[in-house]
């Protein structure tokens, strides 16, 4: 449905102004790791698609979909201040989410952070911390 590819488009605008100065933030991974803190959105999924009555002309459907937005930090030595790092960034997200003006995209009813996962680990590049946050996205679109 374009309705979460619209809502991903604005989210990534509202990420661009709420993440600090010096953080790379991408529409999608870049594949480099030349940054030592980094966002980007990932994973598009449209999980449902629902029927909300019988009626003629226009039909409505509910749509609930989620959005992935992936971060990391890259901190030489040192796994606490990436996590730190990584939590900080969380934040930030969150921000952004809940910031989102869902009258912003047609048919938006509501966008929420649903969960989030960090991994920390320590490489002979240093220590990174890595966040993935679900966004669930809810709408209704007329077909």
């Amino acid at each position: 449905m374009a309705l979460i590819f619209e809502t991903k488009v604005a989210l990534f605008e509202a990420l661009k102004s709420a993440v600090p100065t010096g953080v790379q933030c991408t529409f999608a991974e870049t594949g480099k790791a030349d940054r030592r803190q980094q966002v980007w959105l990932g994973a598009t999924v449209d999980d449902d698609l629902a029927p909300v009555g019988m009626r003629d002309g226009r039909k409505p459907t509910n749509v609930t979909g989620y959005v992935e937005v992936n971060a990391v930090v890259v901190s030489p030595g040192n796994p606490v201040d990436a996590e730190r790092s990584v939590y900080a960034l969380r934040d930030a997200i969150s921000g952004a989410v809940s910031a989102l003006d869902v009258r912003a995209v047609t048919g938006l009813l509501d966008v929420r952070p649903e969960s989030a996962s960090v991994e920390t680990s320590e490489t002979t590049d240093g220590a990174f911390s890595a966040l993935t946050m679900r966004v669930r996205v809810r709408g209704r679109v007329y077909q």
